[in-house]
């Protein structure tokens, strides 16, 4: 063990818990991001592996604390029937009751009203009620987010806080060309490269995109599709994939991208494409901005206060039409013209940089710290950050 040095100062370890539900941390950064000031609020985040073993452990402690409940799958989504969705949902509420009668706090990131495939939607819509119910904070990731979510649920608007969705800016590898990018993946410069990528699941709709760009590569021979991300684990996904390896214009990985390889995937690109039938918050349009790419996304969500942003187009989620016509414009407009794609890559970049994670962390830092010292349960809401 080495001597401490005489006179030197040391920082003691922040000493309050936020406790979290669930621990998604290797799949998706944006937990990390939004707790990375905790430390500047002598706080620091702790994972939950049972969300009703917790609160009622919880509850017969000296200080219950906080519990920060995000995605909500976990709960109910692998009840094998409903009456077990219902157990389960009793047992959670029973548990949640005796956390928050002890003096536990509760809040709740609202990242979807929710999950994007419910097998019970009857006990989620209660469960994301009951959460509304008796959380301390509803932290909203936008103005929409809040607004969509009180069209199914009873919401108190003065416990509502919005803290919007951060870019990925400084959390990824970014230093592969997009010469080198296209040569690993087997690319020409002059190729026209679009790219789908993140989780491959059916609400996303890489099978219409699939159905799309075919029609549209046999009007454009330069056409090329990459498609990356964790499959599901469905039928559909698998034949999904028989249909990408059997195409000479798609190139697919199947499978987690490493975070030093998402440089390759959107640095090769031209157009990002998010061809989604319905979505509410969406990571992967902040990541794509990240690595300066425009984007293709359905006209729904958060992604509507973005729709008049130079690099964005827009399309009808509930027209396959609507989305090839769209990227082919997109296509002429932003991808064909060489000064229009610099001024969208531009354009994109610059929308990343305004919303950057430290702020996000630092809003939510604030946010949190009365909560963790016991002055206020009901915070008020938080003002909304421009996106521009």
């Amino acid at each position: 063990m080495s001597a401490r040095l005489v006179g030197e100062q040391t920082t003691p370890p922040p000493q309050r818990a936020l406790h979290y539900f669930p621990d998604y941390n290797r799949a998706n950064p944006y937990r990390g991001m939004l707790f990375a000031e905790l430390g500047a609020v002598d706080a620091y985040p702790k994972a939950v592996a049972d969300v009703i073993e917790h609160p009622e452990n919880r509850a017969i402690a000296s200080v219950p604390g906080i519990l920060n409940i995000h995605w909500t799958t976990p709960i109910l989504q692998y009840a094998t029937g409903p009456f077990r969705a219902a157990i389960e949902l009793d047992r959670f509420s029973a548990a949640l009751h005796k956390f928050r009668t002890a003096g536990g706090r509760l809040v709740w990131t609202l990242h979807n009203v929710l999950p994007h495939e419910a097998r019970h939607v009857w006990a989620e819509t209660q469960l994301a009620q009951l959460l509304a119910d008796r959380a301390d904070a509803i932290h909203a990731l936008s103005e929409i987010t809040a607004r969509r979510a009180s069209e199914v649920l009873r919401l108190d608007p003065r416990r509502v806080v919005v803290i919007e969705h951060s870019s990925y800016v400084g959390q990824y590898p970014d230093w592969v060309s997009r010469d080198a990018a296209r040569a690993q993946l087997g690319l020409a410069p002059e190729d026209k490269v679009l790219v789908a990528l993140g989780g491959i699941r059916p609400y996303k709709g890489p099978g219409r995109l699939l159905d799309v760009f075919h029609e549209l590569a046999e009007e454009d021979p330069s056409l090329h599709l990459l498609v990356a991300g964790k499959p599901a684990a469905t039928r559909e996904t698998a034949g999904l994939q028989r249909r990408c390896e059997q195409s000479p214009r798609v190139l697919s990985e199947f499978s987690h991208v490493p975070d030093d390889q998402l440089q390759v995937w959107f640095g090769a690109a031209d157009l990002a494409v998010l061809p989604y039938s319905r979505i509410l918050n969406s990571g992967v349009f902040w990541l794509a901005q990240t690595f300066g790419l425009p984007i293709v996304g359905p006209r729904t969500g958060a992604l509507l206060d973005l729709a008049d942003e130079p690099h964005v187009r827009l399309f009808n989620p509930r027209d396959d039409r609507s989305l090839k016509e769209t990227l082919r414009s997109t296509i002429i407009e932003l991808v064909d013209d060489p000064q229009s794609a610099r001024a969208a890559h531009a354009s994109s970049l610059s929308a990343a940089r305004s919303r950057p994670p430290q702020r996000m962390a630092s809003d939510f830092a604030t946010f949190i710290e009365p909560m963790l010292t016991g002055q206020d349960r009901a915070p008020r809401r938080a003002p909304r950050r421009a996106a521009g």
